[in-house]
């Protein structure tokens, strides 16, 4: 069996390391959630499901690879809660 170089270790160990940050940024989720929730109130906007969305969408083009995961996250949660909801 041939053994891997150190640079293909690198690379193997950054791949895992990126997946579990992106699965714990998965958790993140209600406090991108609740944070989008927070800056509406504050700026005196109205909470709707379009301008949570949107606020949310910007986190989601986040380089930081955890706020990135869990505003995606956020954004299928909560466009899951509104398909259940119109489903109701």
């Amino acid at each position: 069996m041939a053994r891997k170089t150190p640079e293909q270790l690198a690379q193997e160990f950054e791949g895992r390391k990126a997946k579990g940050l992106a699965k714990g940024g998965a958790a993140y989720w209600p406090n991108v959630l609740a944070n989008a929730v927070l800056k509406l109130t504050t700026g005196g906007s109205e909470i709707s499901v379009a301008t949570l969305l949107e606020l949310i969408g910007k986190d989601a083009e986040s380089n930081d690879v955890k706020l990135k995961a869990g505003a995606i996250e956020a954004i299928a949660r909560l466009r899951q809660a509104v398909a259940k909801g119109a489903d109701a």
